[in-house]
């Protein structure tokens, strides 16, 4: 029986792949499949997927046309055999022992998601920061960030509280696999954001989510990332955003989430349009936000984007800041 499959959408990655696949294949648990989707590589990736095929009959290879990462991990989704599934960037890589301890607790436990933390490594600098993205989440309508229980279920509350604000990937988690399949849980078809909606419904639909609290996951930050690379992202975020907006209208949990949606499209807003070339495009994404912001907080928004932009970013990278300065749960209408 296939216990974990991890999905990983190769694209143009030779230099790092070798490495990734090292990772997954000398895992400590050995009931694994390891699926890879090659994205149209123009390199030698797909080459060296197959040399892998030969060696260990676990790893499975498809090779498709470029569409992005979303649509390949989609069908990853689709073929899957595990209980489980995890996500793999080809770029990254994992300690031996990652999926044989989340596999253990997602079972102990009964979650349908494990989370664990994970490692920044900036490869210009050959530095490692580790972030603890969920030891200490960050919530909106606390203060202080909340303490997350390692090693048990966590409570339903906090899941609400820290969905948007804290940051979420989904490569540091594990998925029980009928939760995925049953409820068609995909990835955006974009080429940036892919993974947001994916998040939010994964974890608003899953009876037991779980933390452990180790750094299993290696995480590659290199120049030509696609946030980095695509300075079309714009248009994807307001996408994205539309589709998060509706879904958490027809799911009725605008009282729920309505605030932390707030702050993740202002956040997102922010770090997108500090990145972009010029005052035209910045322009765009102001405009496109008209159909995602109300009015009056884009006006403001518009206003400091342009003057204050020190400010905003203070803001906008240091959440908790707002209650400790605001006392209006509306905060940002209230300090812009």
């Amino acid at each position: 029986m296939i216990k974990v499959s991890v999905i990983v959408p190769v694209y143009n990655v030779e230099e790092y792949l070798e490495q990734c696949l090292e990772s997954l294949l000398n895992q400590t648990l050995k009931d694994i499949e390891i699926i890879c989707i090659n994205d149209g590589s123009t390199d030698n990736s797909l080459d060296i997927l197959n040399q892998y095929v030969k060696k260990d009959s676990r790893i499975k290879v498809i090779n498709k046309q470029n569409e992005g990462q979303g649509i390949a991990r989609n069908l990853g989704i689709d073929i899957a055999q595990g209980e489980f599934i995890g996500f793999v960037d080809p770029d990254d890589w994992v300690e031996l022992e990652m999926y044989e301890k989340m596999y253990c607790q997602a079972k102990t436990l009964e979650s349908h998601i494990v989370i664990c933390d994970y490692n920044k490594y900036f490869e210009q600098t050959g530095k490692f920061v580790t972030p603890h993205i969920f030891r200490e989440a960050v919530s909106l309508t606390k203060s202080k960030s909340l303490k997350v229980p390692s090693e048990q279920n966590i409570n339903k509350e906090i899941i609400d509280k820290t969905v948007l604000v804290s940051p979420a990937y989904a490569w540091h988690s594990i998925y029980d696999s009928s939760l995925l399949k049953d409820n068609n849980i995909k990835f955006s078809t974009m080429r940036c954001y892919e993974d947001v909606l994916f998040e939010l419904k994964s974890h608003v639909l899953a009876k037991n989510i779980s933390y452990i609290n180790k750094a299993f996951y290696y995480y590659r930050i290199r120049q030509t990332s696609t946030l980095r690379a695509n300075d079309g992202r714009y248009i994807d975020l307001i996408k994205i955003v539309k589709l998060l907006k509706d879904y958490i209208t027809e799911q009725g949990l605008i009282e729920n989430f309505g605030e932390n949606f707030e702050y993740f499209v202002t956040a997102n807003i922010y770090r997108t349009i500090v990145n972009l070339k010029s005052d035209e495009i910045r322009h765009n994404l102001l405009l496109l936000s008209e159909e995602v912001l109300d009015k009056s907080l884009l006006k403001e928004l518009q206003k400091k984007f342009f003057v204050s932009i020190p400010l905003l970013k203070d803001l906008m990278l240091n959440p908790l800041k707002f209650k400790t300065k605001l006392s209006n749960l509306f905060y940002y209408r209230k300090y812009l």
